[in-house]
């Protein structure tokens, strides 16, 4: 009886060690499978270096743990192995790291636009405030004449500095738009989604801005809305060069939409520009003595000039008279001291009157200073003085003869 008991005992003691050992076996495997499970989901959501690196030791740490149980893990996968979860889950961490490391580099992309945007937004700011200052003290200084002639040189000296800054601005688009590659403008495009502000908004602001200068009454003159619209013209040639990369980079969901609106913006600050340039150009030509015809575009303006410079030859030819020869004189030092010498730049530059358009004229003007050229009096004069000794001479023959 003692003996049946004894090995009952000791039955039990080894079925019970059994499952023990089973039970801590299966325990081990199950803290695995949760370890690898967790680290899994945090490798997948990992977004910055800070958080893989601390996933690089953790998984270190999970293969140093349960390298000594590999077998027991591997029996419990199969046919997975411990091996190759470890090795999956450092796949997946060196995956991560690669896209963090994307994701990193498109952030500071996105940080250096937006540094880019804040300083253009606040210099472009300070030039709209000085701007409407010098415009509202223009309007107190309406019947002071120094004063208002001293704010309309500072105002146009604001003017000047806008401009300076903007073609700054463009020029940094040009170069750096029309050498973009397409791997550039595919991170651009990526990063310009967490922008706050978009590059295409601030050209929409700085062309609003243009438009509202242009319709503004200040007592601009010709050379101040020649400079207005050759600085379009120059606006207008860089947004045809870098026009459809910053619309692709920037707006790409409605690229099209995106241009059409700048062009738009164009078209109006253009249309605002020549609706007070036609007017001042034909007061500042009548102020100066030369009624040219009626003019509102780029092209009647250059057929008003050369119907005025061949109607005037024409008169010049007929009659030849001193009043003609002042009449040229005035022209010719209006159109070389003021129109060539002050606004030849701009009149270029704002497609008004191109290099060969001038130089035609320049011919023109030639001929009429040759036409209206006074002929001497001197050989007529002679010729009655000799007239007047003949006959002298003959009467005083006839007296002495009776």
């Amino acid at each position: 009886m003692k003996t049946t008991i004894s090995t009952l005992a000791v039955l039990l003691f080894v079925a019970g060690t059994t499952v023990t050992a089973q039970q801590s076996d299966y325990q081990v495997v199950q803290d695995f499978r949760a370890d690898y499970n967790e680290l899994v989901e945090r490798v997948d959501n990992a977004v910055s270096s800070e958080e893989l690196s601390e996933i690089n030791a953790d998984i270190d740490a999970l293969e140093a743990d349960n390298s000594g149980h590999s077998s027991l893990i591997d029996g419990y996968i199969y046919p997975n192995s411990f091996e190759g979860k470890i090795s999956d889950l450092r796949s997946r961490y060196a995956a991560a790291e690669n896209n963090v490391q994307v994701i990193e580099s498109l952030n500071e992309k996105v940080a250096e636009l937006e540094d880019e945007m804040a300083e253009l937004r606040d210099r472009l700011s300070a030039l709209d405030e000085d701007s409407q200052a010098l415009a509202n003290r223009l309007e107190r200084a309406a019947q002071n004449e120094r004063r208002l002639s001293n704010l309309v040189r500072q105002y146009r000296e604001n003017l000047e500095n806008r401009d300076a800054f903007v073609s700054d601005l463009l020029e940094d688009l040009l170069k750096r738009y029309q050498t973009m590659d397409a791997q550039t403008q595919e991170e651009i495009a990526a990063a310009a989604e967490a922008l706050e502000d978009n590059p295409l908004d601030l050209l929409r602001t700085i062309l609003a801005e243009y438009i509202n200068l242009a319709e503004r009454e200040t007592g601009l003159d010709s050379e101040d809305y020649l400079r207005m619209r050759a600085q379009h013209g120059y606006f207008s040639e860089v947004w045809d060069n870098v026009g459809e990369r910053m619309a692709s980079t920037y707006a790409a969901e409605e690229p099209v939409q995106a241009k059409q609106e700048i062009d738009d913006h164009l078209d109006a600050w253009l249309a605002s520009v020549d609706n007070k340039l036609w007017n001042a150009l034909s007061t500042s030509f009548n102020q100066s003595g030369v009624q040219l015809p009626s003019f509102t575009s780029a092209t009647a303006f250059n057929n008003a000039l050369n119907t005025y410079v061949d109607e005037m030859t024409e008169v010049s030819l007929g009659q030849n008279s001193e009043e003609d020869y002042e009449m040229f004189s005035n022209f010719s030092e209006f159109w070389n001291s003021t129109v060539k010498a002050e606004w030849g730049e701009f009149l270029v530059a704002g497609n008004v009157l191109s290099q060969g358009d001038i130089a035609a004229i320049d011919v023109k003007v030639g001929s009429w200073g040759q036409a209206a050229e006074p002929v001497s009096n001197l050989m007529f004069i002679l010729f009655l003085v000799s007239l007047a000794v003949i006959i002298g001479l003959i009467v005083l023959l006839v007296t002495k003869k009776e």
